[in-house]
């Protein structure tokens, strides 16, 4: 394509994975999924019967209450936490089993990272009614990719039949926004012309449930179209900062689960599991999680010219219960202007703010014309905001 400079660009279509949600038109999407991907027949098959996404609700009840090591848990914990040990979470969605590896292995491992996010990709280009032949790049952000390396992008660009590039882009929890960010620059200057970008958190994968934030994540993946807009529409402006120095805060750490009595003979229970690893930079994060978010969404109301009072609605990160509402209170928002799922989702890691941006939508707290403000923070440590001006076609393709 010809270069040229696009003045207006962003998100046209936005669509999540998240499991067991009931969707419209589900035999038509069935068969898009057989004509134009390579996910796994038994997906298919369970949203052709069910009219469900792939997956369940795990209730407080299903996941702890009702193990046989409830009661160990429940002693386990900080003593703050045990009389609250559900922190304000009520349910959160779970993945199926991996159909290849229920039938081929003596221990099946949840859904693979790539089939979540190919189905949160199709349903984007579904939803949109787009030839996904327009489609000439694929960013992804996997929390667990399949594979340290290759990461997933150039796979999943193939569970999809794209003709595309392909490449992953990181910044932990907050990489939804941050790929809004990069792909919305690369179609305003003539360098794409529609960007498919994809994020997955899958909980499941990488969870000891022994831990007390255990109950505070589940899985999800999202997807979004980044296009040429209407002028005056999509993205405005943006800014992101990052604190390198709490780099250790959160990680990944090969271990053994907390609850565990085992004997010699026992197999290795060694798995990657999420793990507050430094605790004096965990309590660094959380005593500046207000004026870190604040001083990035300010940032990018002053390169739009705009203050706090012209935002419409703010769609934030929500890691923990308390978060999005510190961030709203720290930045003067009403409390109507907001919408979070944590109770439903609890933290859905880098799915959160798209989830939060598409229910809102959903639910017609967000309406065309209005300005948008999606922040998140992410481990590492990241910030970013981005101000997005919603299209009358946007809300079209999403409701």
């Amino acid at each position: 394509m010809d270069n040229k400079v696009i003045l207006s660009a962003g998100l046209v279509g936005l669509a999540g994975y998240l499991p067991a949600k009931k969707i419209p038109n589900s035999e038509e999407f069935s068969k898009f999924l057989e004509e134009e991907t390579t996910l796994h027949p038994d997906y298919i098959a369970s949203i052709k019967e069910s009219g469900c996404l792939p997956g369940t609700i795990e209730t407080n009840y299903d996941g702890w209450e009702s193990q046989p090591w409830f009661d160990s848990w429940l002693k386990s914990l900080p003593s703050k936490k045990q009389s609250d040990a559900f922190q304000g979470t009520k349910e959160r969605r779970r993945v199926p089993l991996d159909p290849c590896s229920v039938k081929n292995s003596l221990y099946p491992h949840p859904m693979l990272s790539s089939d979540a996010e190919t189905l949160a990709g199709a349903l984007a280009i579904f939803n949109s009614n787009i030839n996904k032949s327009e489609i000439d790049l694929v960013l992804v952000s996997s929390l667990v990719p399949d594979r340290h390396v290759p990461l997933n992008a150039s796979l999943v660009q193939h569970k999809l039949g794209l003709n595309a590039g392909a490449y992953n882009v990181d910044t932990c929890c907050s990489s939804f926004v941050t790929m809004m960010e990069v792909a919305s620059t690369y179609v305003r200057c003539g360098l794409k012309k529609k960007v498919l970008i994809i994020a997955s958190s899958l909980d499941s994968i990488v969870n000891d449930k022994s831990t007390y934030y255990s109950v505070d994540t589940g899985d999800a993946a999202v997807a979004g179209i980044v296009a040429e807009e209407q002028e005056g529409y999509g993205y405005l402006s943006s800014c992101s900062t990052s604190h390198g120095s709490r780099h250790s805060a959160i990680i990944f750490q090969k271990r053994k689960p907390n609850l565990l009595v085992t004997t010699t003979q026992c197999q290795s229970y060694d798995h990657d599991y999420v793990t507050f690893h430094d605790m004096e930079m965990c309590r660094e994060i959380a005593c500046n999680a207000q004026q870190d978010m604040k001083e990035v969404v300010e940032k990018a109301l002053t390169k739009a010219g705009f203050t706090i009072k012209d935002i419409d609605f703010l769609v934030t990160h929500q890691p923990v219960s308390w978060a999005a509402n510190a961030w709203r209170e720290a930045l003067g928002v009403p409390k109507e202007k907001t919408y979070e799922s944590f109770e439903k989702y609890a933290n859905i890691a880098c799915c959160s703010t798209a989830t939060n941006l598409l229910e809102a939508i959903e639910k017609n707290l967000i309406k065309k014309d209005d300005k948008v403000m999606v922040a998140s923070s992410g481990a590492g440590e990241n910030h970013i905001a981005l101000l997005h001006k919603i299209s009358p076609s946007f809300v079209e393709n999403v409701r």
